[in-house]
């Protein structure tokens, strides 16, 4: 993922460091604005882009902070709720072209670094549910991957998808409910019970077979 990180700082480097910021009291009280912006962007940490409320920013402001944001969410071990990445989805589409691309090869090498190996060593994005919702998020198809998915016979793929079949049929936490159905179908489909069975994933098979067919 280093390529993709690099790629998306070339991107976007050409927006400058906000000036008018606003330091939340709560979230960041050890900081001023001041100390934020004098740090240099990949410096900067999760907690202090949570003191800027970063989701919130104008959308030049968050562009310049954008590739220390994912390049910090690939380092982080531990669950975030600080940010609503789901601010993301419409963002992305009045991108410039460079732009967008840049967001498209970042998802694009999220998925394949996500199936290559399990468990992923992706921080944030180390689970499929979650990489399904950002790619929703950033816009981007998210049946190209399941496709794609469903094609790589691999004990790691399998391992994903048995992961994506308990946390669809056995969490409470719902679906991002726009692809819901998108993913409810491709759980349905033979081929998943049929990787289950060869990774010898049996009690995601069953699961499979009582509530995803």
């Amino acid at each position: 993922m280093i390529a993709a990180v690099e790629n998306l700082y070339v991107c976007f480097a050409r927006y400058p460091t906000p000036r008018n910021l606003t330091v939340c009291e709560q979230c960041g009280p050890e900081w001023s604005a001041a100390d934020i912006t004098s740090t240099p962007l990949r410096s900067l940490s999760l907690a202090q882009l949570e003191a800027l409320h970063v989701m919130s920013l104008s959308d030049d402001d968050f562009r310049y902070y954008f590739p220390r944001l994912i390049e910090a969410l690939l380092a982080e071990k531990a669950p975030v709720f600080a940010f609503d990445l789901g601010k993301l989805r419409s963002r992305t589409l009045s991108w410039p072209a460079p732009e967008r691309a840049a967001v498209t090869s970042l998802v694009d090498g999220l998925w394949r670094s996500l199936l290559a190996e399990y468990p992923a060593d992706l921080g944030y994005f180390s689970d499929s549910p979650t990489l399904i919702d950002f790619t929703y998020w950033c816009d981007q198809p998210l049946q190209v991957h399941l496709n794609r998915w469903q094609m790589i016979d691999t004990v790691s793929a399998a391992e994903h998808l048995g992961e994506l079949v308990e946390w669809a049929f056995s969490v409470r936490e719902p679906i991002e409910p726009a692809v819901k159905d998108l993913v409810v179908n491709f759980l349905a489909q033979p081929v998943i019970g049929e990787r289950l069975s060869a990774a010898n994933l049996d009690d995601a098979e069953e699961l499979w077979r009582v509530c995803g067919r």
